[in-house]
């Protein structure tokens, strides 16, 4: 009788295990993840001030308030959208690049100093050492500032296109040739591909001002005052440059020139085959099923 009594005394002395401790940290913890969602939704809905472009800046321009406007981004967001918030920082500062509207402004599009070279209306800058050559677009058709140009002229005296003269060494003294501008009657003329690949920096309605050095703005003037007729053609950034001061009439046209693929075609002149089969002067090698056609040689 007396063990019968002995196991409800001991089970009564021995507290049962309590289940209250994991419920309430479950509880604790569903609240934390309640309050950090909560936090963070906020955190997400939370943002900040920052500067765009109200409008295009052009490089080199002084900024004023009218220039700038106002958009609320995530105060959370990656670093490349970071942004300046205070406009005190942006007025009266120069872009130093082209600035398009809704651009958000950062420090590295400002500078506190003007540009040091001149800056057309459309953000181009005049590299240093070059100067802008004003060119009639008359012909050309439609063309950006973002295009090039190349140049050529068509005349009737044949020492404006002399190979000779354009091979001379930097430096060289040339003579002023004897012929006159106004070929004798008779003479025929010619097409001369002078330059190429020249930028465009600004163009205002049919003038184009174009990117030269010294020397090839005056040599463009010595041609112009000599009323020899200029030729141009748009001319892509990338395209390779073509070989300058080539003369070509009408006569000299062949139709295996015209025919070969495009990277063979820098030059139009007669192919010179070497050893025993070469031909003679004034006759060139046709492509493949193409006729012989003769030239004659100035």
């Amino acid at each position: 009788m007396s063990s019968s009594l002995s196991t409800p005394l001991s089970s009564a002395l021995t507290p049962k295990k309590s289940h209250v401790l994991p419920a309430l940290l479950f509880v604790i913890g569903i609240a934390a993840s309640l309050a950090a969602a909560a936090y963070g939704y906020i955190e997400s809905r939370r943002t900040e001030r920052v500067i765009i472009a109200a409008r295009d800046v052009p490089y080199g321009q002084q900024i004023t308030i009218d220039d700038l406007a106002v958009i609320e981004l995530p105060l959370h967001r990656p670093i490349q959208m970071a942004g300046i918030t205070d406009p005190n920082i942006v007025i009266g500062q120069y872009a130093t690049r082209q600035i398009g509207t809704n651009d958000l402004l950062n420090p590295g599009m400002l500078s506190p100093d003007p540009p040091d070279e001149p800056v057309y209306p459309n953000g181009r800058k005049l590299e240093r050492n070059m100067v802008p050559a004003p060119f009639a677009l008359t012909g050309v058709g439609p063309i950006t500032d973002r295009d090039r140009l190349n140049i050529g002229f068509i005349a009737d005296d044949p020492s404006l296109c002399d190979r000779a003269r354009a091979d001379a060494p930097l430096g060289t003294v040339l003579e002023i040739p004897s012929t006159a501008l106004v070929a004798p009657e008779g003479m025929r003329a010619y097409a001369c591909r002078w330059m190429s690949g020249i930028p465009v920096l600004y163009i205002e309605g049919e003038i184009a001002y174009l990117e030269m050095t010294p020397a090839q703005a005056h040599a463009l003037r010595a041609l112009q005052a000599a009323q020899v007729a200029l030729w141009a053609e748009r001319y892509g950034a990338t395209s390779d440059p073509l070989q300058y001061l080539d003369r070509l009439d009408a006569a000299q046209v062949i139709l295996p020139d015209l025919t070969r693929p495009v990277t063979e075609t820098l030059r139009i002149e007669p192919q010179i085959v070497s050893g025993a089969n070469a031909p003679a002067p004034g006759v060139t090698t046709p492509l493949p099923g193409a006729p012989i056609s003769s030239r004659s040689d100035e």
